[in-house]
């Protein structure tokens, strides 16, 4: 397996490395072992777990009595409980963590026990394999035990792999009635598939497959104490027949087994292990599963009738019938799948920068978690984040998704389908941009375009056509760049007087209006421009090209002239002269003292476009000698070795001594009363970015140290590496971590 980071012992509390296939739904692999935040039926619930998600290991040296552990460590139990330690099988023995290895989506889980000369390794694997979208988005995962005997002694073992029939209930909505268990084989692998007896057009309606590649597994339906529930009675059976039996046995096995009426059977899948002396033994395990239906609604992401149908069928359940369907597909492929993917995540590893290659593999976890999803024609969708059970923030909005390079570099038909979705169905007869995509397709209920994201959808127009080289797709949405970036030029719209600057109110990432030239909104203008020039010249458009020079050039001049203050760009604020156009504000009517505005203060975005057009190859926007001055004066000013003198009076993503680049802050004074919503906040995102350009300019050891403090942060001690919130956890801009190793 590859390795880029190494966490010990002490760190791994707060790891949880998502395990799934884009759009698929995902459960989690802890630091200690834990299987968690089982987030597989269309919506985010992370945190949540089934009431038995477990594997357990009896282990019995040669003339020894038996021993019995829960693989995954104390931290998952609740220790301070109103009665006690709270957690499934609380009450049996559990090991200890020894550390973490990932290099992402590989991830394995160390454990040891001091009383036993055992080790103990879980590894996880779902492929991720660039430009093979569908063996990306496989609705499984592959868990692999690996016991090491590290005494003179042979051992005899089992594993049991212990899981709730949970089809029905995602720990917030329940229907339990008419689950089903049944014996099921797949290639020889041996376990059970879950359903339920009748079908149902739910997000909670399913199969789930559970197989072991021991082709004498013993599987059980359901446990053959299932009925001794009250006061403990099965936890104990269940110790019982593991130390006594060695494996748990089927209520049932010559009978079918009948639906359940308002709970879940217990199911398992056993499998011996024989340990010679200093030896090893390794069992698999398979979990796939197949939730057909999202419901747009519940997750907030529907914009369609008050009584409408709000329910959606998932892109990857048109790939098979069911969840063994899944398994007869993967089994055979899984050398294969494992091969391609150690390959890609080997070739990061090799060719950067350990911080640069963790955070760029880390960040693709946000491609397998809730925040993103296919509809049943395959059109790729995405939240800004996800909270506790529903998305965050919908709409593939356009000013965050504007920051990731992962999807266009790896997966560039889902950057092209997102894409195509805004140009289709996001573009307002006018030429403003809907920055969120309504849901059902065409209903377009919201008319809010912003300024960024509206020139940076410019921008991915022409990476895609840089990507994919297709003339024939630039010649049929060219017309919309034209009109989206023609709508800047309209009365009350950014560029109403047409001189390459904008003036006007500039909705914009930080959830605000900037009002007047500023460098955030003016330098994505300046890339779009550019981006836009090009493809005219590349269609023939010779009389737009020119102009699109012209106010690039124009504008150049005129930010460096009035914007640059010696040290980085600044804004200069200014009441509009003229109303905004409705489709570029949320203030009405516009206060005589402006909220929100950066003013002199030295913004960690100020230079986002110039970020966007590198990647394109489209040159200095404004001078380099500027560029690299204003790029030194963030690293001075924004970014802060220690946190503990910082003020923030929002969201706290940095504190105490951690390190961390503040999005903004005054260090000639002149802070205004009401700064940017989020200026004393730290997004990682944003943290990403600056380093690509620190990069870019040759500041590499500022580079280094702005990823290390990221790193730092998220180093499973106090937040989990393979999750950098900023509105909701799986943030989508981290994913600008990619382009640390493009």
């Amino acid at each position: 397996m590859p390795i880029v980071a190494r966490y010990a012992a002490e760190q791994v509390r707060a790891i949880a490395m998502p395990v799934g296939g884009i759009g698929t739904g995902c459960f989690a692999l802890g630091g200690d072992g834990a299987l968690l935040d089982w987030q597989l039926m269309s919506r985010p619930h992370r945190g949540w777990r089934p009431p038995y998600a477990h594997m357990l290991l009896r282990v019995q040296p040669a003339g020894m009595p038996p021993s019995l552990r829960v693989l995954e460590s104390l931290h998952r139990l609740q220790l301070d409980a109103d009665h006690g330690a709270a957690g499934a099988l609380a009450g049996i023995p559990r090991m200890q963590p020894l550390g973490f290895e990932a290099a992402y989506p590989f991830g394995r889980a160390l454990l040891h026990d001091p009383t036993l000369p055992l080790r103990v390794a879980i590894e996880a694997f779902n492929p991720l394999i660039p430009e093979a979208t569908d063996d990306s988005s496989l609705p499984f995962g592959l868990l692999q035990v690996v016991l090491t005997n590290l005494s003179e002694t042979p051992m005899e073992a089992t594993l049991a792999f212990v899981l709730s029939n949970f089809i029905g209930d995602d720990g917030v909505q329940r229907d339990g009635r008419g689950n089903l268990v049944e014996f099921a084989t797949a290639h020889g692998w041996r376990g059970v598939l879950m359903r339920k007896a009748s079908a149902q057009r739910s997000p909670r309606w399913g199969e789930i497959a559970l197989l072991c590649d021991d082709s004498n597994a013993v599987a059980a339906r359901r446990w053959a104490f299932e009925e001794r529930r009250a006061w403990g009675g099965d936890l104990l059976a269940l110790i019982d027949t593991l130390l006594q039996q060695g494996v748990l046995l089927d209520a049932a096995p010559e009978q079918p087994c009948p639906p359940s009426d308002e709970r879940s059977w217990r199911s398992s899948v056993c499998t011996r292990l024989h340990l010679p002396p200093n030896g090893e033994a390794t069992a698999r395990f398979l979990l796939a599963w197949w939730f057909p239906y999202r419901d747009l609604r519940e997750i907030g992401w529907f914009q369609g009738e008050a009584d409408g149908d709000s329910i959606v069928r998932n892109y990857y359940a048109t790939r098979f019938a069911g969840a063994l369907q899944v398994a007869e597909h993967v089994i055979p492929r899984l050398p294969e799948l494992w091969t391609r993917t150690a390959q890609f995540v080997q070739s990061v590893i090799q060719a950067h920068t350990a911080p640069f290659a963790e955070s760029a593999l880390n960040c693709l976890a946000v491609l397998r978690s809730p925040t993103c999803f296919r509809l049943e024609d395959g059109t790729f969708c995405g939240f800004e984040g996800c909270s506790a059970t529903t998305g965050c923030c919908h709409g593939s909005c356009t000013h965050v998704w504007n920051y990731e390079q992962a999807t266009l570099a790896l997966f560039p038909d889902l950057h092209r389908s997102m894409l195509e979705a805004h140009l289709r169905y996001g573009l307002m007869d006018d030429g403003a941009q809907r920055f969120r995509l309504d849901l059902p397709l065409g209903t377009n209920q919201r008319s809010l375009a912003a300024a960024d994201g509206q020139m940076g959808l410019i921008m991915r127009v022409y990476q895609q056509y840089r990507r994919d080289g297709d003339l024939d797709w630039l010649r049929q949405f060219y017309p919309c760049v034209q009109q989206m970036l023609a709508f800047a030029w309209r009365e009350g719209s950014w560029d109403a007087d047409r001189d390459g600057v904008m003036e006007n109110a500039q909705h914009n990432t930080y959830d605000i209006e900037f009002f007047g030239p500023n460098p955030m909104t003016g330098v994505w203008y300046l890339a779009a421009l550019r981006a836009a020039a090009a493809m005219a010249e590349i269609v023939g458009d010779a009389d737009f090209a020119a102009e699109c020079h012209r106010l690039s050039e124009q504008g150049s001049a005129w930010l460096d002239t009035h914007l640059f203050n010696g040290e980085y760009y600044e804004q200069r604020v200014q009441t509009p002269a003229a109303p905004p156009h409705p489709a570029t504000c949320t203030l009405k009517p516009i206060p005589d003292t402006l909220p929100y505005q950066m003013g002199k203060g030295c913004l960690i975005d100020q230079l986002t476009g110039q970020y966007k057009a590198n990647r394109a190859q489209l040159g200095d926007l404004l001078p380099r000698e500027h560029i690299v001055a204003a790029l030194r004066a963030i690293y001075r000013y924004n970014f802060l070795p220690r946190m503990h003198e910082h003020y923030n009076n929002l969201r706290v993503y940095a504190t105490g001594d951690e390190a961390g680049v503040v999005i903004c802050t005054y260090p000639r004074g002149e802070r205004p009363e009401q700064p940017p919503v989020y200026w004393a906040e730290c997004w990682t995102g944003l943290e990403y970015m600056f380093a690509r350009l620190l990069l870019d300019y040759g500041l590499r050891e500022e580079a280094l140290q702005v990823v290390r403090a990221v790193r730092a942060r998220h180093d499973g001690t106090k937040r989990n590496p393979f999750n950098e919130p900023e509105c909701g956890s799986y943030y989508v801009r981290s994913m600008a971590a990619w382009s640390l190793v493009e």
